[in-house]
Formats: C-alpha cells, sequence, structure tokens
C-alpha cells in the first residue's frame, strides 16, 4: 500500500472480506489513514479508493451498506456477486441487480 500511496487510488482486497462480501469499515478507515499518512509526491492530488461486495437491491438497504464506507473514505463502488449459494451461476439474480440501478449514497 505504500507503493499505491505514490500513484492515484487502488482496489484493496481485505482478509476479512472474500469476494463478494462487504469489507468493514473500520478496516476501511484504517487503510484510508494509512495511505493519507503514507502519501507524498502528488499528495495533493485525489486518491481513489475502489471497493466492492454485494448489495442488496432495495436502495435504501444498499445506501445504509455503502454509505459508511464512503464516509470512511471509499470514492467508488465495484458490485460484486457472492461466490457461494445456490445462484453463484444463475443469470436471473445478476439481472435483478442490474435492473435496481446502482446503489446511491
Amino acid at each position: 500500500m505504500r507503493r499505491a500511496a505514490r500513484w492515484d487510488g487502488a482496489v484493496p482486497l481485505f482478509e476479512s472480506a472474500r469476494h463478494g462480501h462487504v469489507p468493514d469499515v473500520a478496516e476501511v478507515r484504517e487503510l484510508v489513514g494509512y495511505v493519507r499518512e503514507h502519501r507524498t509526491a502528488g499528495a495533493e492530488r485525489p486518491f481513489e479508493f475502489v471497493l466492492g461486495g454485494a448489495t442488496p437491491p432495495d436502495a435504501a438497504k444498499a445506501r445504509d451498506l455503502i454509505g459508511p464506507l464512503h464516509d470512511a473514505g471509499a470514492t467508488w463502488w465495484d458490485e460484486r456477486q457472492v461466490q457461494t449459494g445456490p445462484d453463484l451461476d444463475r443469470l436471473p439474480p445478476v439481472l435483478r441487480r442490474i435492473e435496481a440501478g446502482p446503489p446511491v449514497v
């Protein structure tokens, strides 16, 4: 992450958040603080934090899930599918999420 801090963004992975699971807000806040602390050249430029996970199609529930991540410093959201369960290889759940539109903070 020190190397990423020199540039303009990162798509961090969290050990506690497997693919499709939303990272813990405290871990995100800690990571954002770490990167900000280690920014040197170009620190005045924006730094993008791309996080991801699966959000519910209900707009209010999705906002409640990603709002705290935004407040912790996330700047992008990458909608993902949980990689377990009976719907893993099914198209209808993916289409339902697409039809619901992107989550809005």
